[in-house]
C-alpha cells in the first residue's frame, strides 16, 4: 500500500483521539476484520481542505531535507531506519500526534532518540517482526515539518525518512498561493530542495470530500475509528490478505469476538450513512 493512500487526514472533526480514554482495554494500533472493504477504503482515503468548486485543482509539492538538525531528518540518520508516514492527527492544544510505521530499528533506539528532543514524544504502539508502529508526539516549539506546513496552509500526505534524509510532499488548496507556501517553507528550512511541483484535480470537491470524512468520523467512538483505520493500514483489506483477523485480534491481546464486534459497529454506522439509513 503506498504511503498516501495510507493516511487519513483528521481536520477540524472536533475529536481528540490521542486524549481519549475508555473503560474498556485499549487497543493499539494493529488490527482488524471487516466485510466491506470498497467502502472502508474510499472513506479512510478522504482528504481534508478547504472549500473549492469541482473545478478547482490543488498543487501538490514534494521536498527533501537532509539537514540533520530536524527531527525527522535525524530519525533515519541516527538509528537507521526507515520511517512511513501513516497518520497525522491535529490535537486540540495546537500539537499533533503522528503515527509512523518504522522499520530496521528497535523500539528502544527508537524511545532514546525521541527523548533527546523537546516537544517531541515517542510511543511504541506495536511491535512486529518486521516494523514498528510508533506514535509520535509534537509541539509547535520544535523543528517539525508538519507545523511549518500546516501553519502556511498546506495540506502534508508524505513525511517520510530513510538513509539521512527527509521525503515530504503536501497538498496546497487553491484558496493559498504555492508559491507563498513554498517560500515559508523554505524560509524555515533553507537547505530542502523542491523535487516536483505539479497541480492535480480531483473528480469532487474537496470540501465536498472532507464533509464527507467529517460526518463519518462523528459517528465512530475512537476505538472504531481505530481499529477500521488500521485494518485497513496493517493489509487485512489486501489480497490475498496479510494477516487474518484471528491474528490481528491475537497481536492486539484481545478475543476475535470483541475485535470483530468494534468493526461490525463501525461499518454498520458508515454503511448508514452512504446508504442514508439511520
Amino acid at each position: 500500500m503506498g504511503t498516501n493512500d495510507e493516511v487519513a487526514w483528521y481536520y477540524s472533526t472536533g475529536i481528540d483521539h490521542a486524549n481519549t480514554v475508555e473503560s474498556e482495554a485499549p487497543i493499539s494500533l494493529t488490527s482488524a476484520t471487516t466485510m466491506c472493504m470498497p467502502l472502508t477504503l474510499f472513506v479512510l482515503t478522504m482528504a481534508s481542505s478547504e472549500e473549492t468548486t469541482p473545478d478547482d485543482s490543488i498543487v501538490e509539492v514534494e521536498f527533501k531535507v537532509s539537514d540533520r538538525r530536524y527531527p525527522l531528518v535525524a530519525l533515519s540518520a541516527e538509528t537507521g531506519c526507515d520511517a512511513e508516514l501513516l497518520q497525522i492527527l491535529p490535537r486540540s492544544d495546537g500539537a499533533y500526534t503522528v503515527f509512523h510505521r518504522i522499520s530496521s530499528a528497535s523500539s528502544e533506539q527508537i524511545l532514546e532518540f525521541a527523548s533527546k528532543y523537546d516537544g517531541f514524544r515517542a510511543r511504541v504502539v506495536s511491535s512486529g517482526e518486521k516494523n514498528l508502529i510508533v506514535e509520535f508526539r509534537i509541539h509547535g516549539d520544535g523543528e517539525f515539518f508538519i507545523i511549518s506546513l500546516t501553519d502556511a496552509g498546506a495540506i502534508p500526505t508524505q513525511l517520510g525518512s530513510t538513509n539521512g534524509v527527509a521525503h515530504i510532499a503536501a497538498e496546497i488548496p487553491p484558496i493559498y498561493s504555492a508559491s507563498d507556501v513554498i517560500s515559508h517553507f523554505r524560509e524555515r528550512y533553507p537547505s530542502m530542495e523542491i523535487l516536483a511541483r505539479r497541480k492535480k484535480k480531483y473528480s469532487a470537491s474537496l470540501f465536498q470530500r472532507r464533509e464527507f470524512y467529517n460526518t463519518i468520523v462523528r459517528e465512530l467512538t475512537p476505538r472504531q475509528h481505530e481499529v477500521v483505520l488500521l485494518a485497513y493500514t496493517n493489509g487485512y483489506y489486501d489480497w490475498p490478505r496479510e494477516q487474518t483477523g484471528e491474528e490481528l485480534a491475537a497481536e492486539l491481546g484481545v478475543s476475535y469476538s470483541t475485535f470483530s464486534e468494534h468493526l461490525r459497529k463501525a461499518e454498520q454506522k458508515i454503511l448508514s450513512k452512504v446508504f442514508g439509513i439511520e
